[in-house]
Protein backbone atom coordinates (compact mmCIF):
# COMPACT_ATOMS: atom_id res chain seq x y z
CA UNK A 1 0.00 0.00 0.00
CA UNK A 2 1.25 3.47 -0.76
CA UNK A 3 0.74 7.51 0.32
CA UNK A 4 -2.78 8.10 0.79
CA UNK A 5 -3.25 12.00 1.27
CA UNK A 6 -6.11 14.22 1.85
CA UNK A 7 -6.14 17.78 1.22
CA UNK A 8 -8.26 20.03 3.19
CA UNK A 9 -8.84 23.47 4.13
CA UNK A 10 -11.66 25.87 6.03
CA UNK A 11 -12.36 28.21 3.71
CA UNK A 12 -12.76 28.36 -0.49
CA UNK A 13 -9.98 30.12 -2.39
CA UNK A 14 -6.75 28.90 -0.82
CA UNK A 15 -5.48 26.71 -3.54
CA UNK A 16 -5.87 23.55 -2.26
CA UNK A 17 -7.13 22.26 -5.14
CA UNK A 18 -3.95 23.35 -7.19
CA UNK A 19 -1.62 22.13 -4.92
CA UNK A 20 -3.29 18.81 -4.69
CA UNK A 21 -2.77 18.58 -8.56
CA UNK A 22 0.98 20.29 -7.89
CA UNK A 23 1.69 17.50 -5.24
CA UNK A 24 0.54 15.21 -8.07
CA UNK A 25 2.92 16.58 -10.73
CA UNK A 26 5.63 16.20 -7.76
CA UNK A 27 5.02 12.27 -7.17
CA UNK A 28 4.91 12.25 -11.68
CA UNK A 29 8.06 13.37 -11.30
CA UNK A 30 9.77 10.74 -8.54
CA UNK A 31 8.31 8.34 -11.16
CA UNK A 32 4.83 7.31 -9.15
CA UNK A 33 1.31 6.20 -10.65
CA UNK A 34 -1.07 8.68 -9.21
CA UNK A 35 -4.69 9.06 -8.23
CA UNK A 36 -6.63 12.22 -7.60
CA UNK A 37 -9.85 12.34 -6.75
CA UNK A 38 -12.04 15.45 -6.78
CA UNK A 39 -14.01 14.94 -3.21
CA UNK A 40 -16.11 18.65 -3.88
CA UNK A 41 -19.83 17.64 -5.11
CA UNK A 42 -21.46 19.94 -6.76
CA UNK A 43 -18.25 22.52 -7.46
CA UNK A 44 -15.73 20.21 -9.24
CA UNK A 45 -12.59 21.43 -10.47
CA UNK A 46 -9.63 18.98 -10.86
CA UNK A 47 -10.89 18.41 -13.77
CA UNK A 48 -10.91 22.01 -15.19
CA UNK A 49 -7.87 22.33 -13.66
CA UNK A 50 -6.16 19.52 -15.79
CA UNK A 51 -7.75 20.11 -19.06
CA UNK A 52 -9.95 17.26 -19.13
CA UNK A 53 -13.48 18.44 -18.71
CA UNK A 54 -14.20 18.10 -22.13
CA UNK A 55 -13.76 13.99 -21.86
CA UNK A 56 -15.45 13.55 -18.58
CA UNK A 57 -18.17 11.38 -19.32
CA UNK A 58 -18.29 9.39 -15.49
CA UNK A 59 -17.18 10.16 -12.25
CA UNK A 60 -17.32 9.37 -9.20
CA UNK A 61 -20.89 8.73 -7.81
CA UNK A 62 -20.52 5.86 -11.17
CA UNK A 63 -17.95 4.02 -9.67
CA UNK A 64 -19.16 3.87 -6.09
CA UNK A 65 -22.74 3.15 -7.39
CA UNK A 66 -21.08 -0.38 -9.00
CA UNK A 67 -19.42 0.85 -12.18
CA UNK A 68 -15.77 -0.49 -13.46
CA UNK A 69 -13.32 2.20 -11.47
CA UNK A 70 -11.71 2.14 -14.63
CA UNK A 71 -15.00 4.03 -16.19
CA UNK A 72 -14.57 6.99 -14.38
CA UNK A 73 -10.54 7.59 -14.38
CA UNK A 74 -9.36 9.70 -17.04
CA UNK A 75 -5.40 9.81 -17.19
CA UNK A 76 -3.53 13.32 -18.23
CA UNK A 77 -2.48 13.01 -21.89
CA UNK A 78 0.85 14.82 -21.24
CA UNK A 79 1.36 12.67 -18.04
CA UNK A 80 0.40 9.19 -17.79
CA UNK A 81 1.34 8.93 -14.32
CA UNK A 82 -1.14 10.91 -13.42
CA UNK A 83 -5.20 9.78 -12.96
CA UNK A 84 -8.32 11.94 -12.07
CA UNK A 85 -11.64 10.95 -10.71
CA UNK A 86 -13.96 13.49 -10.65
CA UNK A 87 -16.37 14.46 -8.55
CA UNK A 88 -20.36 14.36 -8.90
CA UNK A 89 -21.82 17.02 -10.49
CA UNK A 90 -24.64 17.31 -7.67
CA UNK A 91 -24.78 16.66 -4.11
CA UNK A 92 -25.09 13.74 -1.85
CA UNK A 93 -23.86 11.26 -4.21
CA UNK A 94 -21.06 9.56 -2.23
CA UNK A 95 -22.12 7.17 0.75
CA UNK A 96 -19.66 6.76 3.35
CA UNK A 97 -19.78 3.02 2.95
CA UNK A 98 -19.40 2.99 -0.55
CA UNK A 99 -16.75 5.49 -0.33
CA UNK A 100 -14.62 3.55 2.52
CA UNK A 101 -14.80 -0.22 -0.01
CA UNK A 102 -13.67 2.13 -3.18
CA UNK A 103 -10.81 3.89 -0.82
CA UNK A 104 -9.36 0.44 -0.03
CA UNK A 105 -9.86 -0.97 -3.59
CA UNK A 106 -7.97 2.23 -5.02
CA UNK A 107 -5.11 2.69 -2.29
CA UNK A 108 -3.45 -0.83 -3.35
CA UNK A 109 -3.76 0.37 -6.96
CA UNK A 110 -1.96 3.21 -6.87
CA UNK A 111 1.69 4.51 -5.00
CA UNK A 112 0.14 7.63 -4.21
CA UNK A 113 -3.86 8.15 -3.40
CA UNK A 114 -5.28 12.44 -3.03
CA UNK A 115 -8.44 12.69 -2.25
CA UNK A 116 -8.93 16.60 -2.81
CA UNK A 117 -12.03 17.89 -0.60
CA UNK A 118 -13.99 20.52 -0.24
CA UNK A 119 -13.54 23.82 1.53
CA UNK A 120 -15.63 23.46 4.87
CA UNK A 121 -15.90 21.93 8.04
CA UNK A 122 -18.42 18.88 7.20
CA UNK A 123 -15.95 16.12 7.79
CA UNK A 124 -19.01 13.14 7.53
CA UNK A 125 -16.83 11.45 4.94
CA UNK A 126 -13.15 11.81 6.12
CA UNK A 127 -12.88 8.52 7.94
CA UNK A 128 -13.94 6.96 5.13
CA UNK A 129 -10.77 7.22 4.05
CA UNK A 130 -8.77 5.10 6.16
CA UNK A 131 -6.88 5.41 9.23
CA UNK A 132 -3.47 5.59 6.97
CA UNK A 133 -4.66 9.08 5.26
CA UNK A 134 -2.32 11.76 5.93
CA UNK A 135 -4.34 15.27 6.20
CA UNK A 136 -3.16 18.05 4.89
CA UNK A 137 -4.53 21.53 5.58
CA UNK A 138 -3.91 24.51 2.97
CA UNK A 139 -4.16 27.89 4.16
CA UNK A 140 -2.70 31.13 3.18
CA UNK A 141 -1.02 33.47 5.48
CA UNK A 142 -3.63 35.92 5.77
CA UNK A 143 -4.97 35.89 9.60
CA UNK A 144 -8.57 34.95 8.49
CA UNK A 145 -6.91 32.04 6.41
CA UNK A 146 -4.84 31.19 9.40
CA UNK A 147 -7.96 31.30 11.63
CA UNK A 148 -10.09 28.43 9.80
CA UNK A 149 -7.10 26.69 9.44
CA UNK A 150 -7.32 26.62 13.03
CA UNK A 151 -10.86 25.27 13.47
CA UNK A 152 -9.40 22.75 11.16
CA UNK A 153 -6.76 21.54 12.90
CA UNK A 154 -9.53 21.08 16.19
CA UNK A 155 -11.66 18.93 14.01
CA UNK A 156 -10.15 16.67 12.05
CA UNK A 157 -10.35 12.82 12.26
CA UNK A 158 -7.27 11.47 14.11
CA UNK A 159 -5.19 8.78 12.18
CA UNK A 160 -1.98 7.14 12.55
CA UNK A 161 -0.13 10.74 10.73
CA UNK A 162 -0.34 13.50 12.08
CA UNK A 163 -2.04 16.41 10.18
CA UNK A 164 0.34 18.77 8.25
CA UNK A 165 0.29 22.31 7.41
CA UNK A 166 0.70 24.26 3.78
CA UNK A 167 1.22 27.54 3.48
CA UNK A 168 0.17 28.70 0.10
CA UNK A 169 0.62 32.13 -1.41
CA UNK A 170 3.53 32.82 0.79
CA UNK A 171 5.00 36.28 -0.46
CA UNK A 172 8.12 36.97 2.31
CA UNK A 173 7.49 40.58 1.76
CA UNK A 174 4.50 40.68 3.36
CA UNK A 175 6.34 39.01 6.68
CA UNK A 176 9.43 40.99 6.06
CA UNK A 177 6.97 44.29 6.36
CA UNK A 178 5.21 42.41 9.32
CA UNK A 179 1.71 42.93 7.18
CA UNK A 180 1.41 39.24 7.79
CA UNK A 181 2.51 37.34 10.91
CA UNK A 182 5.64 35.39 10.68
CA UNK A 183 5.59 31.72 9.97
CA UNK A 184 6.47 30.73 13.87
CA UNK A 185 2.66 32.92 14.86
CA UNK A 186 1.22 31.03 12.01
CA UNK A 187 1.84 27.82 12.97
CA UNK A 188 0.93 28.56 16.74
CA UNK A 189 -2.39 29.48 15.52
CA UNK A 190 -3.41 26.70 13.38
CA UNK A 191 -1.75 24.08 15.74
CA UNK A 192 -0.44 22.31 12.95
CA UNK A 193 3.01 21.34 12.05
CA UNK A 194 4.29 23.03 8.77
CA UNK A 195 4.77 20.84 5.93
CA UNK A 196 5.94 23.10 3.39
CA UNK A 197 5.63 26.79 1.57
CA UNK A 198 4.57 27.49 -1.83
CA UNK A 199 5.20 30.73 -3.07
CA UNK A 200 2.53 33.04 -4.37
CA UNK A 201 2.58 32.29 -8.38
CA UNK A 202 0.83 33.18 -11.18
CA UNK A 203 1.13 29.96 -13.00
CA UNK A 204 -0.48 28.26 -10.13
CA UNK A 205 -3.35 30.98 -10.07
CA UNK A 206 -3.39 30.95 -14.45
CA UNK A 207 -3.39 26.46 -14.29
CA UNK A 208 -7.06 26.40 -14.91
CA UNK A 209 -6.20 28.19 -18.13
CA UNK A 210 -2.53 26.75 -18.86
CA UNK A 211 -3.34 23.17 -17.33
CA UNK A 212 0.72 23.62 -16.79
CA UNK A 213 3.28 24.11 -14.21
CA UNK A 214 7.07 24.47 -15.35
CA UNK A 215 8.35 22.32 -13.22
CA UNK A 216 11.58 25.03 -13.57
CA UNK A 217 9.55 27.21 -11.77
CA UNK A 218 9.64 28.21 -7.84
CA UNK A 219 6.66 27.17 -7.41
CA UNK A 220 7.21 23.90 -8.78
CA UNK A 221 9.89 23.31 -6.79
CA UNK A 222 8.30 23.80 -3.54
CA UNK A 223 5.33 21.62 -4.55
CA UNK A 224 8.21 18.55 -5.46
CA UNK A 225 9.96 19.61 -2.00
CA UNK A 226 6.69 18.34 0.04
CA UNK A 227 6.15 15.63 -2.12
CA UNK A 228 9.50 14.26 -1.41
CA UNK A 229 8.99 15.16 2.20
CA UNK A 230 6.18 13.06 1.94
CA UNK A 231 7.80 10.31 0.60
CA UNK A 232 10.05 10.06 3.46
CA UNK A 233 13.01 12.48 2.71
CA UNK A 234 14.77 14.88 4.67
CA UNK A 235 14.08 18.24 3.07
CA UNK A 236 15.46 21.55 4.99
CA UNK A 237 13.22 24.40 4.14
CA UNK A 238 15.09 27.01 2.24
CA UNK A 239 15.79 30.32 3.36
CA UNK A 240 12.38 32.37 3.50
CA UNK A 241 13.76 34.97 0.04
CA UNK A 242 14.49 31.95 -1.68
CA UNK A 243 10.97 30.72 -1.33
Amino acid sequence: MGICLATTSGKGGTGKSTISCGLALGFAKMGKNVLLIDMDEGLRCLDLLLGIDHKVVFDLSDILNGAPISNGIYTLPHNPLINVIPAPAHLGKISTEALSKFAATVKEMYDVVIFDFGAGLDFSLYTAIGKDAQFLSICNPDPVSVRDAAAVCAALPATQYDARLIINRFDAEYIKKKIYSNIDDIIDISGFRLLGLVPHSTELMLLSVTHKIKTNSKAFKSLYRIARRLCGEEIRLPKIKKI
